[in-house]
């Protein structure tokens, strides 16, 4: 794909418009696609269906004349406006159903054409400007049978919309030859006005509530996929093929009966099925695809033709080695959580959790199932019959789709597959798999599934494989005494290297894990898989998207072995920037992401970019330079330097190769990253925890020779592992982030709120230490217990007090010019709707205030349990904002024993983080000033 790229969708202007509505959510992302990918043929919906009896394809070309003119949805074309996609609805549109005769054809010629036919129409591309995003083509085989292929634009079309579309057809083409009105029903609303409702429900309270729910289930959750034969490429690929298989008459009775005796719906007890296969596939314990809901909850929409359809993503925690009946329970209560908040669409939930983007993958899932009985009902109208038939695959959107249709004729299962990933010997090991694990669970419901053998992928060039990524990987992640696991190869050497990260459960002495997974793989894995040796790791590392960075792993040392050569950079050329052409482009993105500075190094998507924004960016950079550069591009480079460097820069020369340089032998893991706000050649130096960017300006405020640091959590993955970490655990990792140099002989730690309580006990653990600690500054933070400990009636006065004293503060603030009216309203949490009628971006949160909300959660959750220990401190001081009534001071913030009785209790102007503003920053340096200098007098 070309760097610049001409508007693929462009709208024709003799079309007589009689309406403009938003795009619905599932238009965006379409939109979004097809701007990623022009004429995406994976966004094609096919349908095949056979026809029977006495009918005529004019009869059946007015029918479908008629229902276009019934659903405004088929005459509707998306073209852009301003950087944003519309809907506009035209007057009419010039429908002609071809006819291709087949009926000279030998029967074995006939039946092969169809297929063939099929798959040519179905990936025809559409033109989103252009309305009318339907086409049938009739295929005749005898004089009395005929094959209907419809493809449609997934934009104005659903697997809903199929049985509607087919109960209209029949209908109206019945009633036609009989000379009488159709009767079909009057309809309430057309699409526009269900377009109209979803942007009302997404500035509603509720969408805020569904926002929450979606939040904690996905955010910083790893990328889930099935390792394919092949390399990805450099961008996304749509080339599809579909296998299938017929099951048996009687499964359909037989999963019905095990669905209703687990008292699930045949869907949970599908998606159980498909989770614990690829669960068994990979051995990820934490198992992600996606799924999709009709989206029809008002009877109003139900004889609608449209995209209602939303994809829902599923989030498997498969733990231990439970049986398969209670991960049947299990997956059916998070599934009945997941589908009570199924009106969140796909593409919003992309812009709320914003994971890093790969222009090479899907965001958030790879894998897709669904589970239903055919759209079409099999039924006949007049003097003919509709028939459901298996559908063409015109192209993939996700690697896997896993797919179970019902029919009269029986259950047909099949998966679809992107062919430039995945060889069909591979699919066909996937699809027989999937069919055993079925037959495995009707047999016995109670099997464990670790007892569902994975079986060996065909294919390979060398010796059987697993079909988990070297299969070694996955029997390790089956063992319930581990958690993670990589294997990597032995360098020089032939065989490969395991690590692992024993699971939270594991009870085994960690220096005879080795061994008993060793044997555990010698009964699965072939002798010439087996590893050189098995180590064990505290933490495996990560890549920014959750995957291990195998390249960051270490072959265990053999002493006197040389040091291990760190992994090579990556060859990437430097992209050089016009400095005007670079400026020009930052005030674009400043507008359009509503941020005050970007800087060169500035990422869009995490300046709160997101794939609407990016349309609205990419919009008016090619309405300035008249040239439009697509967002494939923007997902490769999206920083603003080499953005505009790719755009309009020339590719300099790749850098020098980096020398090898030792490296550890085993990755730290520590969450807690160490910044240096200011270097200075003290012997005293000032630590500051979390809140960098409020910190910042306190460096310059401290004597010159005073070195000020920041320690903070903000770039952390807060997944469960340090969830589950002590309040004292927390602080011991920060200590050893802290770096203390060597010519520091005394420290000072700042913290605000819970980071106060941390301050506190970071100091306790370094005098344990051994190291002097001069003072520990505690903003705003009370002792741990000490307010849910007060009467019911105490809290309820001391909360009011505190709502009215706030909203003094701001009010003032506001009306003072002190303060954006955007920035009050967002103090006092006001809904989506009344921010967006101020002007305020979707995604009003910066990612700091994102950051700090996450990691504020999870250090409160953690003092819960903190016991401070009793020991009079005296080095205590106490800051307070505003945000305290002065009882605050004569309480001591409720430390009673754990600090001296004459603990000195200062004033901060602000309210609470407000208070490291100007004024409180200053009041700030100078408390902390004046303690350095009586310590440095003593």
């Amino acid at each position: 794909m070309s760097v610049f790229e001409k508007t693929p969708s462009q709208p024709e202007d003799d079309q007589e418009i009689i309406g403009e509505f938003p795009c619905t959510q599932t238009q965006l992302r379409c939109w979004i696609l097809n701007q990623l990918n022009p004429g995406n043929p994976g966004l094609n919906v096919a349908v095949r269906w056979e026809i029977r009896g006495n009918f005529k394809a004019a009869t059946l070309e007015a029918a479908f004349r008629k229902i276009i003119q019934r659903h405004e949805v088929l005459r509707t074309r998306i073209v852009e406006k301003d950087g944003r996609p519309y809907q506009q609805v035209v007057q009419s549109v010039d429908f002609k159903m071809p006819v291709i005769d087949l009926r000279n054809m030998t029967p074995e010629t006939r039946k092969s054409r169809v297929p063939s036919i099929g798959e040519e129409t179905a990936r025809v591309p559409f033109d989103l400007g252009k309305a009318g995003l339907f086409r049938v083509t009739l295929l005749m085989m005898e004089n009395d049978v005929g094959v209907l292929l419809i493809t449609a634009h997934q934009s104005c079309f659903d697997g809903w919309s199929i049985r509607v579309l087919g109960r209209e057809l029949g209908e109206i083409a019945a009633a036609i030859d009989a000379g009488r009105t159709p009767d079909v029903p009057e309809l309430a609303l057309q699409y526009g006005d269900y377009a109209l409702w979803q942007a009302e429900y997404l500035e509603s309270y509720g969408f805020e509530t569904e926002s929450t729910f979606w939040r904690e289930k996905l955010t910083d959750v790893p990328y889930f996929e099935v390792q394919p034969d092949r390399p990805r490429g450099p961008v996304k690929t749509t080339n599809a093929d579909l296998i299938s298989i017929l099951q048996p008459m009687d499964f359909g009775d037989r999963i019905d009966a095990a669905a209703r005796k687990a008292r699930v719906s045949l869907y949970s007890y599908g998606a159980a099925v498909i989770s614990a296969m690829l669960h068994r596939l990979t051995g990820d314990k934490c198992v992600l695809f996606g799924s999709n809901v009709a989206g029809r909850e008002d009877t109003d929409l139900e004889n609608l033709i449209g995209v209602f359809i939303n994809t829902l993503v599923l989030k498997y925690d498969i733990g231990g080695d439970p049986t398969f009946t209670e991960h049947v329970h299990a997956a059916n209560e998070m599934l009945e959580g997941v589908l009570a908040h199924q009106r969140m669409p796909f593409n919003e939930l992309v812009g709320m959790i914003n994971p890093p983007r790969d222009p090479s993958r899907n965001p958030l899932i790879s894998v897709n199932f669904n589970l239903s009985k055919a759209f079409l009902e099999d039924r006949r109208y007049g003097e003919f019959e509709l028939i459901s038939a298996p559908s063409q695959s015109p192209g993939v959107i996700y690697d896997l789709s896993f797919m179970m249709v019902g029919r009269p004729s029986g259950w047909r299962m099949s998966i679809e597959y992107n062919t430039d990933l995945f060889d069909r010997a591979t699919i066909e090991t996937f699809l027989r798999y999937w069919k055993e694990t079925y037959d495995a669970v009707l047999a016995d419901p109670e099997v464990h599934l670790s007892a569902l053998t994975v079986p060996l992928r065909a294919g390979s060039p060398a010796e059987a494989r697993r079909l988990d990524p070297g299969s070694v990987e996955g029997v390790l992640r089956s063992h319930p005494a581990v958690g993670e696991a990589a294997v990597i190869s032995a360098g020089g050497e032939t065989g490969s290297v395991a690590f692992i990260v024993p699971s939270p459960t594991c009870d085994e002495a960690l220096d005879q894990l080795p061994a008993l997974l060793m044997r555990h793989l010698e009964a699965q894995v072939p002798a010439a898989k087996l590893p050189k040796e098995i180590s064990v790791l505290m933490r495996l590392p990560k890549t920014a998207d959750g995957s291990v960075d195998r390249s960051a792993l270490r072959l265990p040392a053999k002493a006197p072995a040389a040091p291990v050569a760190a992994a090579k950079p990556k060859n990437t050329a430097s992209l050089k920037a016009d400095p005007e052409k670079m400026a020009a482009v930052a005030a674009i993105w400043k507008q359009v992401l509503n941020v005050p500075s970007v800087e060169p190094g500035s990422d869009f998507f995490a300046l709160g970019g997101h794939s609407l924004l990016a349309l609205r960016m990419l919009s008016a950079v090619r309405e300035k330079f008249e040239e439009k550069p697509n967002l494939e591009l923007l997902f490769r480079e999206p920083t603003l330097e080499r953005f505009t460097g790719a755009v309009f820069g020339v590719s300099q020369a790749a850098p020098a190769k980096a020398e090898p340089v030792e490296a550890p032998a085993v990755v730290p893991g520590n969450p807690w990253e160490l910044m240096t706000c200011k270097q200075g050649s003290g012997a005293s130096a000032v630590y500051t925890l979390n809140h960098p960017f409020l910190y910042y300006k306190l460096a310059g405020a401290l004597p010159e020779n005073t070195p000020v640091y920041n320690v903070n959590m903000f770039n952390a993955r807060l997944d469960d592992a340090l969830a589950g970490k002590s309040f004292e655990e927390i602080a011991a990792l920060a200590i050893e982030a802290m770096e203390i140099p060597p010519q520091v002989t005394s420290v000072a730690i700042v913290g605000l709120c819970v980071n106060g309580i941390l301050a506190f006990e970071i100091a306790r653990q370094l005098r344990e230490a051994g190291k002097e600690v001069q003072f520990t500054a505690m903003i705003d933070a009370w002792a741990p217990g000490y307010f849910r400990a007060q009467p019911k009636l105490t809290q309820k006065r001391w909360n009011m007090e505190r709502r009215v004293k706030r909203s003094i503060y701001f009010t003032q603030k506001v009306l003072g010019g002190r303060m954006r009216l955007i920035d009050y309203l967002k103090e006092f949490n006001l809904t989506l709707g009344l921010l967006r009628f101020f002007g305020v971006r979707k995604g009003e949160y910066s990612p700091e205030e994102v950051a700090n909300e996450a990691v504020t959660g999870l250090l409160v959750r953690a003092s819960r349990q903190y016991k401070p220990a009793q020991t009079q401190d005296p080095s205590i001081v106490f800051l307070r904002s505003e945000a305290h009534h002065p009882r605050a001071a004569k309480l001591r913030f409720g430390w009673g024993d754990a600090v001296a009785k004459d603990t000195a209790v200062v004033s901060l102007s602000g309210w609470h983080e407000d208070s490291l503003g100007s004024d409180g920053i200053r009041e700030l340096a100078s408390a902390i000033s004046k303690k350095l200098e009586s310590q440095s007098a003593q």
